[in-house]
């Protein structure tokens, strides 16, 4: 199970807009027969612990069994494949009809498999992979902080120092067509921080507008205008028309504030598309600048407009350092994603 569970954790922090892997048999609870009568067909294998059924994710990001191979996301499938592989399995049956692959010593095809992989390990594994699982555990801790507006996952995820008061937060996407920023989530849950810090990412805080290739969420609202500030400092009223002028209308602004006053963070690093320039203003200057000559990029002090996110953390947490990383337009290449995540590391450093 530690096994499992690191396992599905990795996974889950290098794909953060995957939907939660579902394990079906494992064994029962004191081993021994797990025949026809816990279910048909009956499981030979499953009797000592060892074994586990893991469901492959589907396209549909439904979290549930796929009924039928074409349901299948076979590159998260691959992926999940290959990490059973690499952390120790000593067979991983897959089914003939999903066009998994992998070492043939390992990786076998058989029949009734097509929803799901078998996981077998060996005896002594459990014991030989204990610190190396601990250590894969303690890397990257995973926070489910809620559900958008359509059901899907948001989370956090966390690395570093977990007793640390000193805490640097990346929100790597907020509008669905900007979210060039969760190649830099990936590359920088890849790194170690330095002690003393603890690092909070959360990949996408608008997965619907991710899925639907738009800016706004699920209800049509522009998340970075639904933050309740700046409309009064600049003599404006609240617009009803205006798509997010109701503050805090939308559940992912609501999951964003409270882990922001939960978190209290010293850093806090909004990507945005596609001004290619580090925006700051007031006190969070000094952190823009230092960034922007770190990744190599132009600094600008800019205000955030009414309704930021930004603008109302800088309002509610003078002490927290806020500000924007405005992408280029497009995906990041890999080299400017480890640049990214270098920055942020060495911006605490």
């Amino acid at each position: 199970m530690r096994t499992v569970l690191v396992v599905l954790g990795e996974f889950a922090a290098a794909h953060p807009d995957a939907p939660r892997i579902g394990v079906g048999d494992l064994s029962r609870p004191h081993g021994g027969d797990f025949g026809p009568r816990y279910g048909l067909p009956g499981h030979v294998s499953h009797q000592n612990g060892l074994d586990a059924d893991v469901y492959y994710p589907r396209l549909d990001r439904r979290e549930r069994a796929p009924l039928r191979p074409a349901q299948i996301d076979r590159r998260l499938a691959q992926d999940l494949v290959d990490r059973f592989v690499a952390a120790g399995a000593i067979r991983v049956f897959v089914g003939p009809s999903t066009g998994l692959r992998g070492p043939p010593s390992v990786v076998q095809a058989l029949a009734h498999h097509d929803n799901h992989l078998h996981v077998r390990f060996a005896a002594s594994h459990g014991a030989s992979t204990r610190s190396r699982s601990r250590s894969a555990a303690s890397r990257v801790r995973t926070h489910l902080l809620g559900r958008s507006v359509k059901g899907r996952p948001i989370r956090a995820l966390a690395l570093g120092d977990s007793e640390s008061t000193t805490r640097l937060l990346v929100v790597a996407c907020i509008h669905g067509d900007e979210c060039a920023g969760i190649a830099v989530a990936r590359s920088l849950l890849r790194r170690r921080p330095p002690a003393g810090l603890s690092v909070w990412v959360v990949p996408n805080l608008n997965p619907d507008g991710l899925a639907a290739g738009t800016r706004q969420n699920a209800h049509g609202v522009d998340l970075n205008r639904n933050f309740p500030a700046g409309w009064r400092s600049t003599g404006r009223p609240f617009d009803p028309t205006y798509p997010g002028a109701r503050p805090f209308s939308e559940r992912e602004t609501r999951i964003a504030a409270r882990l922001i006053l939960r978190l209290r963070p010293r850093y806090t690093i909004w990507f945005h598309q596609p001004q290619s320039l580090v925006r700051g203003w007031d006190g969070s200057r000094r952190a823009a600048r230092r960034y922007a000559r770190l990744v190599g990029m132009r600094f600008r002090a800019l205000p955030s407009p009414p309704g930021a996110a930004s603008r109302w953390q800088h309002g509610r947490l003078p002490a927290s350092e806020v500000f924007i990383v405005e992408l280029p337009r497009g995906a990041l290449t890999p080299a400017a994603a480890r640049r990214h995540a270098r920055a942020i590391i060495g911006l605490a450093g």
